[in-house]
């Protein structure tokens, strides 16, 4: 039988294993360097006092009593031509191959001792903030990620929030509405200093560009992501935005090898989990499809819901180009923050 092998346990490569695992054309591997994946949306949740481990999943024991293997490995290194995935550990043969392995926070400081990353370091946030000794917070990042930390940590007692971003407005890559909607939300709990850049991160506070200083007892960066650096090792078809796909999210000058999430790049991505869930369930229907000699089916990107929390219990709706903001959008957030998880513990 045909070996399908889906490298990185994140939203994308588990909602991809969860649509193979039922395929009788297939056995499937999951490879990914940890045992658990920390639902990202529920970080903020994590900083403000929720226990870690009720936003964690874990791998192996979702899909124990499934059609999927579970590898827990190192990817070093791909070779299309042999069909072969290096680890660490060994080496992996594959027949189809579907590559998840997501992005890493990008950065624009050399020095981050001094910094959190709100994608990695949430019980540590969250530990600091309930310390008497931390009050004046600075939150790097004016995009939906840095917006709604500044939310979640603007609602915790005796904590001064600021927020500080590159860009001239917050979420630059939404309708300008929305901006206007979250620079007003925000302002009534937080300070914003837009079109400012963070050059430094120090002990005491940020450097920000013309040499100011923003002294504040803890920074937590909310940035931007880029392509996980491993994908240098892979031998594919690449940019600086990610593996260049076809509109099939096959990777170029592949025939068994496709990619999604965080990792990809094509006309109009957007990068954000809903995106990479859909991109994730495309790839495997192709990668299915085409074991069974069927032809691929165009990725379709003109639907593209994005939601982002504003604390107070408002959100807004983004939804190609139309803008909505209040309470509706809230209460659709907070039944997927909670269903989603839900979706998996009990299912899978």
């Amino acid at each position: 039988m045909e070996r399908t092998v889906i490298i990185g346990g994140g939203d994308a490569g588990l909602i991809a294993a969860a649509y193979l695992e039922r395929a009788d054309e297939t056995d499937v591997l999951l490879v990914s360097e940890r045992e658990y994946h920390v639902f990202s949306f529920l970080l903020y949740d994590v900083i403000t006092g929720t226990p870690l481990r009720r936003a964690r999943l874990d791998i192996p024991s979702t899909f124990r009593e499934k059609d999927v293997t579970f590898v827990r490995g190192l990817v070093e290194g791909i070779d299309a031509t042999e069909n072969r995935i290096d680890l660490r550990s060994g080496s992996l043969h594959f027949d189809t191959l579907l590559i998840a392995v997501g992005g890493v926070t990008a950065y624009n400081i050399d020095d981050r001792r001094h910094v959190f990353d709100i994608r990695t370091d949430a019980r540590e946030i969250q530990s600091a903030v309930n310390s008497p000794n931390i009050r004046d917070v600075v939150v790097v990042g004016g995009g939906p990620v840095g917006v709604e930390t500044t939310a979640a940590l603007s609602s915790v007692a005796d904590t001064d929030v600021t927020l500080v971003t590159s860009s001239r407005r917050l979420l630059p890559d939404f309708p300008p509405r929305a901006s206007r909607i979250a620079d007003r939300e925000l302002r009534r709990r937080a300070r914003l200093k837009t079109g400012t850049q963070v050059m430094e991160v120090t002990e005491n506070g940020v450097v920000l560009d013309g040499d100011d200083t923003e002294l504040n007892d803890l920074t937590v960066w909310a940035g931007g992501v880029r392509p996980n650096p491993v994908i240098e090792n892979f031998g594919l078809a690449r940019n600086e935005c990610g593996l260049r796909v076809d509109s099939h999210l096959r990777c170029l000058d592949t025939n068994n090898v496709y990619a999604a999430g965080d990792v990809v790049d094509y006309p109009e991505k957007m990068k954000d989990g809903f995106s990479a869930g859909l991109e994730a369930r495309a790839a495997a229907k192709n990668l299915l499809r085409g074991l069974r000699g069927q032809r691929p089916i165009e990725h379709d990107v003109r639907w593209h819901p994005r939601i982002v929390d504003l604390g107070g219990g408002n959100a807004l709706l983004s939804v190609n180009g139309m803008v909505y903001h209040g309470r509706g959008p809230a209460f659709v957030r907070a039944v997927a923050v909670k269903g989603y998880p839900f979706y998996w513990k009990s299912r899978y």
